[in-house]
């Protein structure tokens, strides 16, 4: 992955922009009449729709395909599933499911980067 200033701050805000639009889709868009696990499936495929879209007309023509689609597909995943899962049990706002996303991305970012160190020192 690219250490440059740029590209660090570019995949920071890609990764917090995706988690904080997949946090925030979880709480507005998971329709809790349908339960949990079908609610949450509509939600995520709602939202991971929209952030391929963002990704793929915003994001990409800046950061590159493989820096950014990897970990905001990942990081947008995991805040979704875990904003319904704890939306579904007690009352969020949609911010907090925002802020939350946002965090859960960058901490994804972060495995990532490490993940991709340690596999690239092996290689």
């Amino acid at each position: 992955m690219e250490t440059r200033p740029y590209f660090v701050l570019g995949d920071c805000f890609s990764n917090a922009l995706v988690g904080a639009f997949s946090g925030w889709a979880g709480i507005v868009w998971m329709p809790h009449a349908l339960g949990f696990w079908l609610g949450m499936l509509v939600s995520m495929a709602g939202a991971m729709a929209v952030t391929m879209l963002l990704a793929l007309t915003l994001l990409l023509r800046w950061f590159g395909a493989h820096e950014v689609m990897v970990p905001t597909m990942i990081g947008g995943m995991t805040a979704n599933m875990t904003v319904c899962a704890i939306a579904h049990h007690h009352a969020m706002s949609p911010l907090d499911g925002a802020w939350m996303g946002a965090l859960i991305g960058l901490g994804v970012l972060f495995i990532t980067y490490i993940a991709n160190a340690r596999l690239t020192r092996e290689a």
